[in-house]
């Protein structure tokens, strides 16, 4: 199977719903595909081809069934197109820029795996890791294996800028959520899918918080089991789209998930609903939308 290119349906602007229908994720994984990995990218250029390319070329050597689904976030230099040929990859469109926590959310709604990974698209983080966090995965039987650059087995090439940046954002996380974990934002994870399903729809964040909101999400559902694994940084082969308003962004959204977690009942399981399970649709429709996205 080549890249397909699909586009998306947009999502729904209420605040309070989930950005798309997380419902199929309870239906049985595809028993064809262990993994999904999910690439979410806006406008990388030529960094996106390679980082998917070492992606797909490292799963097939770990033989491992995988689908890979990158998902444009309203991309506009036509980056998605450089993924023509690539073998098991799905290339997702969203017609606006929502974000990387939308793009994500737009991947997942998609997603086929027992096991649902996430890379970023930038070419900093080697997608090896990912097999790496599957084997871990699998023998512990973890809620998630997370890339953890704070592990002392990790190493990173960013710059004393960035990295002065996540030691203040990691410690006001610590300070904020006591999560018990020491790096929540590195964008390369693998989730167990039911887990995904669970609590996807409690989440708002369309941003670089997202991570953040997932982990605060579990702790306060009463999930447990996620292990945070060594990571290597490199030199970004495409330029961040992390820079000033961003980090401000992420700090104020951050303020706004812990008023959430303790003003409102959004992150909590909620002991007397019962769980209503609507059946699997069809992944997309004939026309190339999600179905059921929105």
């Amino acid at each position: 199977m080549t890249a397909t290119l699909l586009t998306a349906a947009t999502a729904p602007t209420t605040a309070a719903a989930p950005l798309y229908n997380a419902a199929r994720l309870w239906a049985p994984a595809d028993p064809a595909v262990e993994l999904t990995v999910v690439v979410p990218f806006y406008n990388p250029g030529a960094a996106l081809r390679p980082t998917v390319e070492k992606l797909v070329a490292c799963l097939a050597e770990e033989r491992v069934s995988y689908e890979v689904i990158a998902v444009s976030d309203g991309s506009t230099d036509g980056s998605e197109r450089t993924l023509a040929g690539l073998p098991g990859v799905r290339v997702v469109v969203s017609p606006v820029n929502q974000g990387k926590g939308g793009a994500l959310h737009l991947g997942f709604a998609a997603a086929r795996g027992a096991w649902i990974g996430f890379v970023d698209a930038d070419g900093d983080i080697d997608p090896r890791h990912l097999a790496e966090y599957l084997r871990i995965a699998r023998a512990g039987d973890h809620a998630g294996v997370y890339a953890d650059k704070r592990h002392t087995a990790s190493g990173s090439a960013s710059s004393p800028f960035r990295k002065l940046v996540s030691m203040v954002y990691s410690t006001l996380v610590t300070l904020l959520f006591v999560l018990g974990m020491r790096d929540t934002q590195t964008g390369c994870k693998v989730l167990r899918r039911d887990v995904l399903a669970e609590l996807l729809p409690r989440l708002l964040e369309r941003r670089f918080a997202f991570d953040l909101e997932f982990f605060v999400a579990a702790k306060a559902a009463g999930i447990r089991g996620f292990v945070g694994a060594p990571v290597r940084l490199e030199e970004r082969v495409a330029g961040s789209t992390v820079g000033s308003a961003a980090i401000l962004r992420t700090i104020r959204d951050t303020f706004v998930i812990w008023a959430r977690l303790h003003l409102t009942s959004q992150y909590r399981r909620a002991a007397s609903a019962p769980i209503v399970l609507r059946p699997a649709p069809t992944a997309w429709t004939t026309t190339g939308q999600l179905a059921d996205a929105a």
